[in-house]
């Protein structure tokens, strides 16, 4: 069985969890990217270069790769590329490969913040408050209902890339000037949670909640995060999930709020934290090609370990000078770490 991870940037952990994986099944995990130099390119047994999922050929390219490796599953590591591919689920499906992504209306329900936001309300899922009228935002303003500082950011984005904290209405009208496609938010001056979940690809069961504590934030991903075990968190995903019904891996972000938890975004994919959940044992990874062999995955209630706390760091890779193959000097650094 092999596997295409489609836009694998920096995600060398969990490329490598699925090298691991599928080694024990004679598999192979393919990655592919428009930059070269993605380091997970590196790290997989194959790797391709493709455009940019923009590009109006990008389908064809990844087709034409599932056929040159025998691909049996596909997943996407990036929000933009989701709601594509869930577009194409059915299409890949007749081919015999399995895209690994929620429906088309969940993709696009999670991606944009707005509709994030209406959902949760619709469905009585405490969240944040969330403004894409100039208007509404001035009149809560002017009657405190709203107060600064504000967050303003792209209404479809990740990351956290253009996110900005507004303190004064003439700040305000200067993005919103630039920008219409914008929301605009209160800011939560509170701890942030994240949760990985995993949903069975055949059951639709839950069987994996883990939940953790942000410490340190980079570029919107976890840096640094403490695993706890809390209830009430958990049956506030439980209910988003029965709701949501999305499948695969998720990742939820939340914040701790005098009033209790509340849902700040929904990404359906793995979130850049899992590595936290997959090393204290709930392997997604594993459940993903499960499904793929027809198995179903038994819900994991299994304690892991509270309190341990995740800490990445940098590492790097040396290219040679065509920047399409590892140098010997990395080949060798990756055999000392293995």
């Amino acid at each position: 069985m092999n596997i295409l991870i489609c836009s694998a940037g920096r995600r060398v952990r969990l490329v490598q969890y699925f090298k691991e994986e599928l080694q024990k099944i004679n598999g192979r995990i393919i990655a592919v990217d428009c930059d070269v130099t993605a380091p997970a390119l590196s790290y997989a047994d194959s790797f391709e270069v493709v455009p940019r999922i923009s590009h109006p050929n990008y389908i064809q390219h990844i087709k034409e790769i599932c056929a040159k490796y025998d691909i049996k599953a596909i997943l996407s590591l990036i929000d933009p590329e989701l709601s594509l591919l869930a577009r194409y689920k059915k299409e890949f499906k007749k081919e015999g490969i399995t895209i690994v992504v929620s429906n088309k209306d969940v993709v696009d329900i999670c991606f944009d913040k707005y509709s994030t936001y209406q959902f949760l309300k619709e469905h009585d899922i405490p969240s944040v408050k969330t403004y894409v009228e100039r208007e509404k935002v001035m009149e809560d303003l002017m009657d405190g209902t709203l107060n600064f500082p504000l967050i303003i950011k792209p209404r479809n984005g990740s990351a956290s890339l253009g996110i900005s904290k507004v303190n004064t209405v003439k700040e305000l009208e200067f993005f919103w000037n630039n920008n219409e496609e914008l929301v605009v938010q209160p800011f939560i001056n509170a701890e942030e949670y994240g949760v990985d979940c995993f949903i069975d690809l055949i059951s639709g069961v839950t069987t994996n909640i883990f939940t953790k504590r942000k410490v340190a934030m980079r570029a919107g991903e976890t840096d640094k995060s403490v695993a706890i075990n809390d209830q009430e968190l958990k049956q506030l995903i439980q209910k988003l999930i029965s709701a949501l019904k999305p499948a695969g891996p998720i990742d939820v972000d939340c914040f701790k709020t005098g009033e209790g938890f509340v849902v700040s975004e929904i990404n359906p994919r793995f979130g850049g934290g899992y590595l936290h959940a997959h090393e204290m044992g709930q392997n997604f990874v594993e459940n993903i090609i499960n499904n793929l062999m027809g198995k179903l995955n038994s819900i994991n209630e299994e304690p892991y370990g509270e309190g341990t706390i995740l800490v990445k760091y940098d590492h790097f890779i040396i290219l040679n000078s065509s920047q399409s193959e590892m140098s010997s000097v990395d080949n060798k650094l990756k055999l000392q770490l293995r």
